[in-house]
């Protein structure tokens, strides 16, 4: 099919078949259709979440959500593809970009219907940003050159982990070693645990993200947290657990560690995850796809590998020059041309040519 679209009134046509393709912003007109595409959907899990958790976040103006729209034979909208725009910050400096993908479009590609998606994301009105980070499935190489196409550059590879139910049955909870606590998420454990993020960041992706501690809080506590060395001088951060929130789908948290390898976390940090499989509902779990030793823990506390996917980011400051950055004037406007149409004026000191 063809991946070539005209635009008319805000309307894409493909030209090739003559259909419809429309991208707007989630309203109440359009709700019923997304609520019903989660039901048959087996992307994610919308049906293990109830409906007023599924759209809290965007009832309260948390997120910001584009819908794609097609139109069956009957002249009714059918929702494609959605993109959920979040900001990471309070700044909101950077955004998040996530696809979800419901109904196979009927007379256009899938790839149109993505790269109409995030087009208009980048150029949202309400989601200003120079900052964008999107995730996308390691094997989906259409979005993969989609994101690469748009100006995005892969920054982190994470498998995404689920509990293994039957890890669940039988099986006791195990208690933390001595000298070992867990600290949930707090005011004061929120500065400690951005240290932990920082450090497992590039020095890009930290400038992306351009995150404070109150940044940590805001997305959420539910199963965040430090797993601390308790000794007699200072207390020692071993691991800990931030929110990644993804989408409407199943919550999920980051397993961050320090840059050098800490032997304590192969007995403490199981009981730790352990604990976390039994939330309800119970979270996923990322993990940093080199990290083999962390992994085989994740395996061996009950966790199974889904799949992974690779973190991109793109920043605005970054490809534009210094005109397009601040709208200043050109430098040679302010202080003249090094060399000027008119002829210089004439020293005093010199005296006159002969």
């Amino acid at each position: 099919m063809s991946d070539t679209l005209k635009t008319y009134g805000g309307r894409d046509v493909d030209q090739a078949s003559g259909s419809s393709l429309r991208v707007e912003a989630l309203s109440a007109a359009n709700l019923r259709l997304l609520l019903t595409s989660a039901e048959v959907s087996s992307s994610n899990q919308w049906a293990d979440q109830p409906q007023a958790m599924i759209l809290q976040s965007w009832l309260l103006r948390k997120l910001r959500v584009l819908v794609a729209l097609e139109q069956d034979e009957a002249r009714a909208d059918q929702l494609l593809s959605l993109v959920v725009l979040r900001s990471l910050n309070r700044r909101r400096s950077c955004w998040q970009l996530e696809l979800e993908e419901r109904v196979e479009p009927r007379c256009t590609s899938r790839i149109s219907v993505v790269r109409q998606l995030l087009h208009e994301a980048l150029s949202d009105g309400v989601a200003r940003s120079q900052s964008w980070l999107i995730r996308c499935d390691s094997n989906d190489q259409d979005q993969l050159d989609l994101s690469r196409e748009l100006g995005f550059q892969p920054l982190r590879r994470l498998g995404i982990w689920r509990v293994d139910p039957s890890s669940l049955s039988g099986a006791s909870i195990s208690e933390l070693p001595p000298h070992c606590r867990w600290r949930p998420l707090d005011n004061s454990t929120a500065r400690q645990l951005l240290a932990l993020e920082q450090a497992c960041c590039s020095t890009h992706h930290r400038q992306l993200l351009d995150r404070q501690w109150q940044d940590l809080v805001d997305q959420g506590s539910k199963g965040c947290g430090l797993l601390e060395q308790i000794d007699s001088d200072q207390n020692q951060v071993l691991a800990g657990l931030v929110a990644r929130p993804s989408g409407f789908a199943t919550p999920r948290l980051e397993l961050l560690r320090g840059l050098a390898w800490d032997e304590r976390l192969t007995e403490a940090l199981p009981p730790a995850l352990k604990r976390l499989a039994r939330l309800q509902p119970a979270p996923e779990l990322l993990v940093d796809g080199e990290d083999d030793r962390l992994q085989t823990i994740v395996q061996r506390s009950g966790f199974q590998l889904q799949h992974t996917q690779l973190v991109l980011g793109r920043s605005l400051w970054r490809k534009l020059g210094s005109r397009e950055l601040s709208g200043l004037r050109p430098l040679e406007s302010m202080l003249g041309r090094l060399q000027p149409q008119q002829p210089p004026l004439p020293t005093p000191t010199l005296g006159r040519d002969r």
